[in-house]
This record gives structure tokens, C-alpha cells and sequence, in this order.
């Protein structure tokens, strides 16, 4: 039996769903590992104190992960790794296996010095990288052209005419699932979309955790992570992967993910 003497969950309090919450501090409580519950003040440069003596799991907001990110002690439990969560990346390892296979990674200024569609044009349009900087979905083109001049005259922000964006042409997704990955294994799953509705339920399809592991085999971008697989026309797909840091929870088995992270976490300690 795994013991958890050396690690602890530090889980952001507010900006955490109070359900998503109570299920982590639960679990952790089920389990007997100690948890601690931060709150967080958005766009801070400093976390509050807490005691760093355990190995810590984080989870939170995406300025409690940049934090824990720049702090050494903090960066194992930390699952994320800014080269291996990106579009391209995972283009590379995955080719054609990734929904958006055929897409063009580029800046939005290279994509208005080089297109040329109408203004109804329509685009999938997402950043490459995990920061969220702006959510993905379809846009006309004559959106993205009123976007890009407001950029450009525009500083100080997160996004800039050079960040790289991934665009595509959009696709007739059925349904997508989000799916915990530990050490190549699903560990939990829930269906959060269904035809482009949210639609949260409880786990996957054998096929979709059967697909997911398949290309865990072939690459993962690290231990942990999450992986989001859509079903579309006769066929799965992988829409993209994330920290899970910070991924929401849907409908998953949240003690499952504790358990299986907190044994992966903790045997990493020697």
C-alpha cells in the first residue's frame, strides 16, 4: 500500500469550483494525504506562504501554475513542460492522428501577409501553446482581420501579432472527451461535448481510451497530463492535451485522479 508521508495537494481555493473543491480535499482526506487550501489573488506576482516541506501537487489557476512553475521547490508537482504542450509538438509526434492534422501553424501577422480569403471565410483559429491566452473556436475572417489591426495597435497584453496561432479548417465534430493519462494509462475520463454542446457524463468509450493509450505508447508530452479526443465521421481524433494542473474536471472520477497521481508523485520520490 502506497504511504504519503512526504507529499501534499496545495489546491487554489478560489477560482476552484466549490464541488470540484470539496471531491479534491475529500479524496485527499479518503486517502490520507495532508491537503492544503490557498487563495490566490488573480494576476499576483507572489504566492502566499504555506508550508513547502512535503512534495507538492499543485493545482489551480493558470497564475497559480506559472508560480509553481518558477518555483523550484515547487516545479515537480508541476506536470508541464512549456516545448512539449503545443499543437506543433504534438503535430510532429502524432501526425495525422491529431483532429488537426493538416493545419497551419503560424504568427497572426504571417497569417495576414499571406492570406487571401473573403471576409466570410470561415477559420478554426486556437493559440499553439497551453497558456489559454484565448479561447479556441471558429471565426470569419473579417473577424480575425478587425482582431489582428487591434492588436497591432495595442501593447502590453498577452497577445502580440507574433504569438503563434494554429488555424484550420473547422470540422463536424460528434463528441469529445477529456481523458486523465498517468504513466501511459487512462486513469479517469468524462465526455464534456456533444455536437458542440456542453455535455458532461462519466468516463469513455472503450474505443476512446483503447485510441488514447495507443498514442500514449507512441509519445505523451509528460507522465500526467490530459488528453481531450473527439470522435469524428467513423474516426477519433486528438483535439489537444493540457496540464493537469489545471484542467477542469468535468464529470471524472476526481478520486481516481488523486490516487493515481498521488501514486505516481509519490514513488518518484527516491
Amino acid at each position: 500500500m502506497t504511504t504519503y508521508n512526504h507529499i501534499q495537494w496545495v489546491v487554489q481555493r478560489n477560482l476552484t469550483s466549490h464541488e470540484d473543491y470539496s471531491h479534491l480535499h475529500n479524496s485527499c482526506v479518503a486517502l490520507g494525504i495532508p491537503f492544503i487550501g490557498l487563495d490566490i489573488i488573480p494576476f499576483t506576482h507572489a504566492l502566499p506562504d504555506f508550508d513547502k516541506q512535503k512534495r507538492s501537487v499543485i493545482y489551480g489557476s493558470t497564475t497559480f501554475n506559472r508560480l509553481a512553475y518558477e518555483d523550484q521547490q515547487l516545479k515537480p508537482g508541476l506536470f508541464f513542460d512549456e516545448a512539449s504542450f503545443s499543437i506543433q509538438n504534438y503535430l510532429y509526434h502524432w501526425g495525422s492522428h491529431m483532429l488537426n492534422h493538416s493545419a497551419t501553424v503560424t504568427t497572426f501577422r504571417e497569417l495576414f501577409l499571406n492570406a487571401n480569403w473573403p471576409g466570410d471565410k470561415q477559420l478554426f483559429i486556437r493559440p499553439d501553446d497551453d497558456s489559454k491566452s484565448f479561447s479556441g473556436g471558429v471565426k470569419r475572417f473579417d473577424e480575425l482581420t478587425t482582431w489582428y489591426q487591434q492588436l497591432t495597435q495595442t501593447e502590453d497584453t498577452g497577445l502580440t501579432p507574433d504569438t503563434k496561432i494554429v488555424v484550420a479548417q473547422p470540422w463536424n465534430i460528434a463528441c469529445e472527451w477529456r481523458l486523465w493519462m498517468v504513466n501511459k494509462k487512462m486513469v479517469a475520463a468524462s465526455q464534456y461535448r456533444r455536437y458542440f454542446k456542453l455535455s458532461k457524463q462519466e468516463g469513455c468509450p472503450p474505443e476512446v481510451q483503447a485510441f488514447a493509450e495507443a498514442r500514449a505508447l507512441e509519445y505523451t508530452p509528460h507522465d500526467i497530463f490530459v488528453m481531450d479526443i473527439c470522435q469524428c465521421g467513423d474516426g477519433y481524433y486528438i483535439v489537444e492535451c493540457g496540464s493537469m494542473n489545471g484542467a477542469g474536471f468535468y464529470h471524472a472520477r476526481i478520486h481516481d485522479i488523486v490516487r493515481n497521481v498521488s501514486d505516481y508523485f509519490a514513488a518518484q520520490e527516491a
